[in-house]
């Protein structure tokens, strides 16, 4: 039997997140696979020197090769743009376009879905089309074309029970529920391990609105108390000019900077309505609690053992949890325990199993 030719699909890689984490994984699983992506900005990810990324058009015009974000009227035409008539299997990262390849007639098309696309079916979350000139004919145009590249997908995977309903909600399509993979053992046997001192929350995000960093930085900053914030994005300038004296801000950091501030930590502050949650999952592995806004994919990942949920997107409802939070106490054990099931290597065994019953 001939050995099937794999493409790995990431809508682009100009950033690093959950989405990137996949793509990475999925190119460890497969070292022979070939990557495509509309951008691919490679000082940024070291991990993939020496693979074929394969990138579109947007990769030769100036500034959008760096920011997708300026691309987003050329991002279908740029996935559509891929010729996968030589794959037998394609496994897309998809948030928003990655899903809309065009396949080979005999492919198998597996995606991997981290949220249907948030500013269409969810522009509460997300309105960032509404802010564009013609927005409503845009967001229009978008949730046609969505739709219609549903076509071309084999199998549905989701992130989370979360994002699974979701698709069901907006595709009327089930998806089998496969978490995104943590390299738990790396956070748990960190040689960065104090439980003395811990006098700072610790919060990491892309500097986005809906992440609402805004939130952990003004209950912070009433309670008087140190937060540390690491990260990067278009609201640094913002962020910035609500902050006080008690909130450092550390910039993009290293994998080891980030387990050392983990364990270290009081507890992570996460505000974000996120479809599932790599944070959480990182900052549990540590062994260091989590206080969470009470929705989406942090449902599946805390209980009242793990951390501490808030109710509502505002301080006040922050600050009272945090309050609440510095009464408890926690058991380190059980926290890294909590995250076993997030493990790669789980990941890994359920997207071989899937490939191995292609055609059975």
């Amino acid at each position: 039997m001939n050995k099937k030719r794999i493409a790995i699909v990431a809508e682009w890689l100009t950033s690093r997140g959950g989405a990137e984490n996949v793509v990475f994984e999925l190119a460890r699983i497969f070292p022979d696979a070939d990557i495509f992506s509309t951008v691919f900005n490679k000082d940024l990810f070291p991990e993939l020197k020496g693979r074929n990324v394969i990138t579109s058009f947007l990769q030769k015009i100036p500034i959008l090769n760096k920011k997708h974000q300026l691309a987003l009227l050329f991002l279908p035409k740029a996935i559509e743009s891929f010729n996968f008539k030589n794959y037998d299997i394609i496994i897309s990262s998809s948030s928003a376009f990655g899903k809309g390849i065009k396949k080979g007639k005999n492919a198998f098309h597996i995606c991997y879905c981290h949220t249907p696309m948030r500013y269409v079916w969810e522009s509460e979350r997300d309105n960032r089309l509404a802010r564009l000139p013609f927005g409503s004919i845009i967001k229009s145009y978008f949730k046609l074309w969505d739709l219609k590249t549903n076509k071309g997908i084999d199998k549905f995977l989701a992130n989370s029970q979360n994002t699974a309903r979701k698709i069901k909600k907006y595709y009327d399509i089930e998806a089998q529920v496969i978490y995104p993979p943590v390299e738990i053992e790396d956070f748990a046997n960190s040689i960065f391990n104090n439980d003395k001192n811990k006098n700072y929350y610790f919060s990491i995000s892309r500097f986005v609105p809906y992440k609402r960093m805004d939130i952990a930085i003004n209950a912070c900053e009433k309670l008087n108390k140190k937060l540390y914030i690491a990260g990067s994005g278009p609201q640094d300038k913002y962020l910035r000019s609500i902050a006080g004296k008690n909130t450092v801000f550390l910039g993009r950091i290293d994998t080891d900077k980030k387990i050392k501030l983990y364990h270290n930590a009081k507890a992570t502050i996460f505000c974000a309505d996120e479809d599932f949650g790599i944070v959480p999952v990182e900052s549990l592995a540590c062994g260091t609690p989590v206080i969470a806004y009470k929705k989406g994919g942090a449902l599946e990942i805390i209980n009242n053992k793990t951390g501490v949920f808030f109710d509502k997107q505002s301080p006040e409802s922050l600050i009272k949890s945090i309050r609440d939070f510095e009464k408890k106490t926690f058991d380190k054990q059980y926290l890294q325990q909590s995250v076993k099931k997030f493990d790669k290597i789980n990941f890994k065994r359920s997207i071989l199993k899937i490939i191995e019953n292609i055609g059975s």
